[in-house]
């Protein structure tokens, strides 16, 4: 595409063109990748991430993220620990939503 800064990526087989700045390319955000990374890094018991873009381009995620880690954490404290495990993929974010709960909030939620 020139020298736009810009190139052509997405989802094979979408049939919809996505634009990345070029340096986010070589970075191939994905649900899977961020569900994995979510996981690992926050030793997450449970994890969900849906790609919330219309043509699905990876650039507007939900999260729902079961963690240990957020016990005794306010909701701010929480967000900001996901934050700091995703800081290199967010600036390549466009929207960004996100729950976080405890495994005990977890079961209680999956009962109601």
């Amino acid at each position: 595409m020139g020298g736009s800064g810009f190139s052509e990526g997405g989802r094979r087989g979408s049939g919809h063109a996505c634009l990345f700045p070029r340096r986010a390319v070589a970075m191939e955000l994905s649900a899977e990748y961020l569900r994995e990374k979510l996981r690992r890094d926050l030793e997450a018991e449970h994890v969900e991430v849906e790609d919330t873009t219309l043509n699905r381009c990876a650039t507007s995620f939900r999260v729902l993220v079961v963690s240990a880690k957020f016990e005794g954490k306010p909701l701010l404290q929480r967000h900001r620990l996901v934050n700091e495990c995703l800081a290199e993929e967010l600036p390549h974010i466009h929207a960004f939503e996100q729950k976080t709960l405890t495994p005990e909030q977890w079961t209680r939620e999956r009962r109601k």
